[in-house]
């Protein structure tokens, strides 16, 4: 029978303890599988801000300027803006697994960077999904 009341307190400890150094962090690399899927991210970011970059470049020094045509100009920036912080995001990740025991020191530098990176990529990608909205608007009531 296991009593309760009488419990010893031998484990204790009192005063300030810091927890952080007890943590210790794992050099662990990816599967080859997640590194085929980031080279692939990687990849098709890259196509996509090539595209983006030509739309950007033909729409402000080819093309006469018009509502429409500036509503799809900010689009392209924004979604190159996106692009250009998802290819920055999976290098990270690709540098940091494959480069992990020589970049231990800028683990709290990269834990910061993901926090910037995903309040950006929301931003731009809220202003992509608003200007598609504005687009759609604006041809709707054109049609009228």
């Amino acid at each position: 029978e296991t009593n309760t009341t009488d419990l010893p307190l031998n484990y204790t400890t009192s005063g300030y303890m810091d927890y952080g150094e007890n943590i210790e962090y794992e050099c662990s690399g990816l599967s080859y599988g997640w590194m085929v899927f980031v080279g692939i991210c990687m990849g098709l970011s890259l196509c996509g801000l090539v595209g983006n970059g030509i739309v950007m470049w033909f729409l402000c020094f080819h093309m006469k300027q018009n509502p429409f045509n500036v509503y799809i100009l900010n689009l392209a920036v924004a979604d190159f803006s996106l692009l250009l912080l998802f290819f920055l995001l999976t290098l990270a990740i690709f540098s940091l697994t494959a480069f992990c025991s020589y970049l231990y020191n800028f683990i709290s530098f990269y834990i910061d960077f993901l926090f910037v990176v995903e309040f950006l990529c929301h931003f731009f990608d809220l202003s992509s999904l608003g200007l598609l909205t504005a687009i759609s608007v604006e041809r709707c009531i054109s049609v009228f």
